[in-house]
């Protein structure tokens, strides 16, 4: 017999909006999926019909010229703008020809398009998993549990990547409807991973009940309010002021949480 889950927990293993899903759902794309007094259940292990691919796949694992014009062409996009930009300017900052651009990418929205494709991936890929996500929810500290398991981070040139896309799309949220998904995608997304992981320290027992919700939207929140701060202004002393209040802020919010493991 089936076990299923629900829209909810499946966006956040997917990573997308449940909009999204219910669509998918509605268009029969979902194998299994199954409407319960008008919700949708979806059974466990699904796939996400729109990322189906063999286990060794690796999306996005660009290498040499290819690699080069995908970096090449988010550090343009950042700098002047996608509209701004042309597949000339890409190929003079590659040194290669344009005909050489159009071997990997078929036109610059297929670029864009990569980009998109790049950040939904790796949004979710450094997430810990269920089994890292509840050892850190048994043993870590509150603070722990916050800063390493909720607030993850990407390896180097991930981060520098996702940062400059994170840029693009904030150019692109009020014109562009797939970066405007993409960035509430992000900020539901984010609220629901937190939420969902202090429901399961409820729910083993290491915190008692609370308005997870709620202090979910806070330390993503909070999060966000750092990145940002760090978007507008790089500089060491700024960051460094903008970290300590982060820091003071989550310990703030720790005041909302019982811990039943002291």
């Amino acid at each position: 017999m089936f076990s299923y889950k629900t829209v909810e927990e499946v966006a956040v293993e997917w990573g997308i909006t449940l909009r999204h899903i219910q669509n998918l759902c509605r268009e029969g794309k979902i194998e299994g999926a199954e409407k319960r007094a008008g919700a949708w259940f979806i059974p466990d292990n699904t796939l996400n019909p729109e990322k189906k691919a063999k286990a060794d796949d690796k999306p996005y694992s660009f290498v040499g010229t290819k690699k080069k014009i995908f970096d090449n062409a988010i550090k343009l996009f950042t700098q002047k703008g996608y509209e701004n930009v042309s597949i000339s300017d890409i190929s003079d900052s590659v040194n290669i020809s344009q005909s050489a651009v159009y071997n990997h990418f078929k036109s610059k929205q297929q670029i864009l398009d990569t980009i998109y494709g790049f950040f939904r991936y790796n949004y979710v890929k450094y997430r810990p998993g269920t089994d890292v996500l509840d050892s850190m929810l048994k043993t870590g500290s509150l603070m722990d549990i916050i800063t390493n398991a909720f607030i993850y981070e990407y390896p180097g040139s991930t981060l520098d990547l996702m940062t400059d896309i994170t840029k693009i799309l904030l150019q692109r949220a009020s014109t562009d409807a797939t970066a405007s998904e993409i960035f509430q995608n992000m900020l539901e997304v984010g609220v629901s991973f937190i939420e969902d992981g202090l429901n399961r320290a409820v729910k083993i027992g290491r915190l008692a009940p609370f308005d997870t919700h709620t202090i979910a939207a806070l330390i993503s929140s909070i999060r966000l309010y750092t990145f940002l701060c760090w978007l507008a202004c790089p500089q060491r002393e700024v960051h460094a002021k903008v970290t300590e209040d982060e820091s003071n802020m989550y310990k703030y919010v720790t005041t909302f949480m019982t811990d039943l493991k002291s």
